[in-house]
């Protein structure tokens, strides 16, 4: 594709994703409850114990990924720094181990131990999101896992409704929802000269298509390996529904 084409395709299958996630996840009965208040704190609870497990994956995988597709980021050296800062700042930020530290003070507000959080084992769909990454990270093509990658930007959004729900609804304060304002901030935009993750993502997908490098390895096309993320988010949500966490 030339780079017109790319961006083309790409700001399709974003706005797919876009209209997928917000039939599935910004209009869903988990959200729309988060939102006004009326979501019981035992059901957040428990979907933040699921989310805790797979987010802190997901950070390893980003760091596997590195390796996987690395002859890639060599011959497009230009997005080698953003790409390595990524992955660098979700284990060192605010200090390492990174992430996980914000995530815990979130998960503590909740009412949530460390070994709740890590030591015990996630639900079925908590499960299901995590294999799926992990088979695509380690396994599938690189226009696979940028396909998944697309879903990443949504979180941006996403993150911030959570933020200022739990500031406004259940008594946190914003220190306390740092996971969610963080992120919020890291996933949509530029922050302390840092690019944020959705941008870099359709950069790189731009790239990966301009270059034609649309192999599948797993027989997956990219709305599919984008869509699916939203489905199994989906899964997450309505199993906190109906199994709330009384920690």
């Amino acid at each position: 594709m030339n780079t017109v084409e790319a961006k083309a395709y790409a700001d399709n299958l974003y706005a797919e994703l876009y209209a997928h996630w917000e039939r599935k996840i910004n209009q869903g009965r988990f959200m729309s409850q988060l939102r006004d208040g009326s979501l019981p704190v035992a059901s957040a609870r428990r979907f933040f114990k699921d989310w805790g497990l797979f987010s802190i994956e997901v950070v390893a995988l980003n760091a596997v990924s590195y390796y996987v597709h690395l002859p890639f980021f060599v011959s497009n050296f230009d997005l080698l720094p953003a790409f390595s800062e990524k992955i660098a700042e979700e284990l060192i930020s605010p200090k390492p181990p990174g992430h996980i530290l914000i995530l815990m003070e979130t998960a503590k507000a909740l009412g949530l131990s460390k070994e709740e959080l890590f030591e015990q084992p996630a639900s079925a769909p908590g499960r299901a999101i995590s294999d799926y990454c992990r088979r695509i990270f380690q396994d599938g093509s690189i226009i696979e896992l940028w396909g998944l990658h697309v879903y990443e930007e949504s979180l941006g959004h996403w993150a911030k409704q959570w933020g200022d729900a739990l500031v406004s609804h259940y008594g946190l304060s914003k220190q306390q929802a740092i996971y969610f304002t963080a992120h919020a901030e890291a996933d949509l935009v530029q922050h302390d000269d840092r690019m944020g993750h959705g941008p870099l993502n359709r950069m790189i997908l731009q790239r990966i298509l301009e270059q034609g490098l649309t192999a599948r390895k797993l027989g997956y096309d990219p709305k599919y390996c984008a869509l699916t993320m939203v489905d199994l988010h989906a899964l997450m949500e309505n199993h906190a529904l109906e199994n709330p966490y009384h920690s």
